[in-house]
């Protein structure tokens, strides 16, 4: 039986590509039986639909508009004062 690491990696190439009857056998008996793994593949498959419907807003770049004092609180948080 494949481990949950090695499910984790079907789930994934599933998705991009049919898998051949042994692996998607082995793939569905493991789903059957770890609600963890099948927990994972929901989550896999809802950010890979997220990324489909929002790929335009992944690639634009967004300018922060801090206001100037917090810009300095941010600096000086990274400098390593409080």
């Amino acid at each position: 039986m494949p481990t949950c690491r090695d499910i984790a990696r079907l789930q994934s190439e599933a998705l991009d590509h049919p898998l051949p009857p042994g692996k998607k056998f082995g793939l569905g008996l493991h789903l059957l039986l770890c609600h963890l793994c099948r927990r994972y593949g929901r989550q896999v498959r809802f950010l890979r639909e997220a990324a489909r419907e929002h790929a335009d807003d992944l690639t634009q770049t967004v300018q922060p508009n801090f206001s100037s004092e917090a810009r300095d609180r941010i600096k000086q948080r990274l400098r390593g004062g409080k």
